[in-house]
């Protein structure tokens, strides 16, 4: 049996194993009190013995003991849930527990931590290792805390491992007791109610009794199994993330749309408030789960006319509330505060929506309101815009409960049919400019799934990132200039107002660095994005401002230029493997889109710096202040557990570890000749770009082969292994990159009978060209 898929730490470190527990004890309670009920019936309707008898008796009695029976079933199933997480829920403990002490401990020595459960070097680490004057000092105490973060690594995700094996054990018992259940037999899922009718009429009475304000809490949680019974499994989750419909029973649908449309909004609030207050939120998730599957389009009834998911199936109150045409009021000397009147009932609605977890599909039209209000509302928050309210929270509770959902932010931001005829430009405008209290998280969080999802193997998945991401990319270009003034004139950058967007850009476009620089598709992981540049200028002038406006933030910055350089490495090893392939035509292109790419960097950074002292806000907060910090701190980011997925196709498969912090340092470091600025002198007698192009050829080859063969002249070039030195212990030997660099052409044109002689002129000249382009 195949492992568990890994839980995120921030998954992990958010489960409330109380109200777990209390769901076990919840259910041992009710297998007891059930087991009572039926025995009570069945005495009672025995005793019947005495004043009921002939046929009518004994088949009452028959059906009694029939009807104590299948009962018995629903006990031995409630229990063996219960023991199910009574066993399960330590070791969930122990794993929450471990993570958490894990994650104080890296935290408090200065590690950054990934969701993931990878733990890598701080930019602060990184700049104390290369403040070290002392070459070999640095290179000692950057190891040490390389292995001592690699070690919190392998804790973290032990603990992530634990974690999903003590889940899944929970899951599995929990599913192996419920499936015992007569319904389950039938192929229903468990507690779901199978006829149409009795079904519709259950939806009915369980929506009244909630609007009556008068259930219990018992109630309450009776009414959610039911909802959840009837709605989506995990399994139709995940094949609507693949774009695929799924079909609910008439019975299914016709309970949700009765329970929903009874209940109305405010006593859905009321159910979910009174369910999170005595810390059920299990069952919270469950009615606000449930009406998402309601609402969203991907989802079918099989019943009469197949009715499908949308906001026209939800009740007419919240329907109302989701699509009200919301105007603003401007404030005036004797009249009501600026504002939008009502806004708190959309607030209302966001807060609720924000109770649903991952049982929710994506595709949800009530999320797709929630980023469509939000964007509606949120230039009106601007501070100085005729009264306005930034502290107000509903543009916050609407990005974040919509925002969770893929389906909706895609058709966010690609303008697929939004309230108020929005674009996806308006939408991105509007969050752009918002002056966050939380300083963009939530619209981070809304763009993080695009990265995750761009080289995924199913084809739906990564084309919708892919679209996502080209219009989030054609924005972002055209608006360059007004992200690195928000304001206008002098004012300050995105990076600097709302760094959280700036690093959610960041994670969504870095898998499309290539296709930034031109790079064809057919060298690609990624499916579905439309370079902002295509067919334009071959100076990227879009791409040049992605880059700027991505480098207002200092983390986002590092993080994107270490991605950019090393997709430009791995355009240049590819271009190796395609001179061996076939050395009468090489794919002659990489090597200048990888010149481009190293001029895209530059560029962004020149431009980026540039804006940054226009603002002249004194110091650099969220930017690096010059070129040369800007290199240093790429330099230690190369060095550093970078998470980085390999996004260019090879001729011959992977030939490069990616992971590996030494081989990242020599094949990349700065390996890109640098440009030689007053911040930023390049000392030529370790930095001669020849050199490093040729190091960086070599280990290609080295990779290929095991071995590269050479000339014993050259042995010193070679640790005792046979393998190539590091480049700087290379240069070392040498005396200086001038001379290495003659050795290393040596070696080089001598490969194979000469096979690479008259190519690797060409591709200096290539990356070159390309990087000159970039004007």
């Amino acid at each position: 049996m195949a492992d568990p898929a890994l839980p995120t730490v921030s998954q992990v470190n958010s489960w409330q194993l109380d109200t777990l527990d209390a769901q076990a004890t919840g259910w041992k309670q009710q297998a007891t009190t059930l087991k009572t009920d039926l025995d009570a019936m069945n005495t009672t309707i025995g005793n019947s013995v005495d004043f009921l008898v002939g046929k009518f008796g004994a088949a009452l009695r028959d059906k009694g003991l029939a009807v104590r029976d299948e009962g018995y079933k629903t006990v031995g199933a409630l229990e063996d849930a219960s023991t199910a997480i009574t066993l399960g829920s330590p070791g969930m403990q122990f794993a929450q527990k471990t993570v958490k002490e894990t994650l104080s401990t890296v935290t408090s020595e200065g590690y950054r931590w990934n969701d993931d459960g990878t733990v890598s070097l701080s930019t602060s680490q990184l700049a104390s290792v290369f403040s070290e004057k002392d070459k070999s000092a640095a290179t000692v105490k950057l190891a040490a805390l390389q292995r001592q973060a690699d070690q919190y690594s392998i804790t973290l995700r032990g603990a992530l491992h634990a974690a999903a094996v003590a889940a899944q054990g929970v899951t599995d018992g929990v599913t192996k007791a419920f499936s015992e259940l007569p319904q389950a037999a039938q192929g229903a899922k468990a507690g779901a109610l199978t006829d149409p009718t009795i079904a519709k009429q259950q939806g009915v009475d369980d929506g009244k009794l909630v609007a009556s304000g008068k259930a219990t809490d018992a109630d309450l949680q009776h009414i959610a199994a039911r909802l959840a019974a009837a709605g989506i499994t995990p399994d139709d989750v995940e094949a609507i993330n693949e774009g695929k419909q799924v079909d609910l029973s008439e019975a299914q649908w016709d309970y949700l749309h009765e329970f929903y449309n009874t209940a109305g909004v405010d006593g859905l609030y009321n159910m979910t408030d009174r369910l999170s207050t005595i810390g059920d939120k299990t069952s919270a998730a469950s009615v606000v789960d449930q009406l998402n599957t309601l609402a969203n389009p991907n989802v079918h009834s099989t019943g009469t006319d197949n009715p499908k998911g949308g906001l026209d199936q939800l009740p007419t109150d919240l329907r109302s509330i989701l699509t009200k045409n919301y105007e603003w009021t401007a404030g005036t000397r004797g009249s009501p505060q600026a504002g939008f009147p009502e806004l708190y009932k959309l607030d209302g609605v966001a807060k609720m929506m924000g109770l649903a977890d991952s049982r929710s599909a994506p595709g949800s039209e009530i999320n797709k309101a929630m980023l469509a209000q939000a964007a509606h509302i949120a230039p009106h928050m601007r501070p100085g815009n005729g009264g306005a309210i930034p502290e107000s929270p509903a543009t916050e509770d609407l990005v974040r409960a919509g925002g969770a959902d893929k389906i909706a932010v895609h058709d966010a931001l690609t303008g697929k049919n939004l309230l108020y005829g929005l674009t996806g430009d308006d939408v991105l405008d509007a969050f752009t400019h918002r002056r966050w209290a939380d300083n963009g998280d939530g619209v981070q969080k809304m763009l993080s799934w695009i990265g995750s999802d761009a080289d995924s193997p199913d084809l739906a998945i990564s084309t919708r990132a892919g679209e996502a991401a080209s219009k989030l990319a054609l924005y972002v270009g055209n608006h360059g200039n007004d992200l690195l003034h928000l304001d206008g004139d002098r004012s300050a950058s995105l990076g600097t107002v709302s760094p959280h967007i700036v690093q959610g850009i960041e994670t969504a476009l870095s898998p499309y660095i290539p296709n930034l620089g031109g790079v064809q598709d057919q060298y690609l992981h990624t499916h579905g994005f439309q370079a902002p540049d295509v067919g334009q200028s071959t100076a990227y002038p879009k791409a040049q401002n992605i880059f700027a406006v991505i480098d207002t933030d200092k983390q986002a910055a590092v993080d994107f230029n270490a991605k950019a350089l090393l997709a430009g490495q791995q355009l240049q090893s590819v271009w190796t493997q395609s001179v061996l392939h076939d050395p009468a035509n090489p794919a002659t292109e990489l090597a200048t889109q990888s010149g481009e790419i190293l001029g895209l960097v530059d560029k962004g950074l020149d431009k980026s710096i540039a804006a940054q002292k226009d603002t002249d806000i004194g110091t650099a907060t969220h930017a690096f202040a010059d070129k040369g910090a800007a290199y240093d701190t790429l330099k230690g980011a190369l060095t550093n557990s970078l998470k980085y997925v390999p996004v260019v196709s090879t001729f011959a498969g992977p030939i490069i570890d990616l992971t590996n912090a030494e081989a990242k340092l020599d094949l990349v470091g700065y390996a890109y000749s640098l440009p030689h600025t007053p911040d930023s002198p390049v000392d030529m007698s370790t930095e001669f770009p020849s050199a490093r192009q040729n190091y960086e050829v070599a280990y290609v080859l080295e990779s290929m082969d095991g071995t590269l063969a050479h000339d014993p002249r050259y042995a010193n070039l070679f640790d005792h292994d046979g393998k190539l030195k590091s480049y700087d212990d290379a240069v070392k030997d040498y005396g200086n990159a001038v001379k290495l660099d003659g050795a290393l052409t040596n070696i080089l044109n001598n490969y194979r009978g000469g096979i690479l002689r008259d190519n690797l002129q060409d591709l200096a000249t290539k990356v070159m060209e390309g990087r000159a382009n970039i004007k």
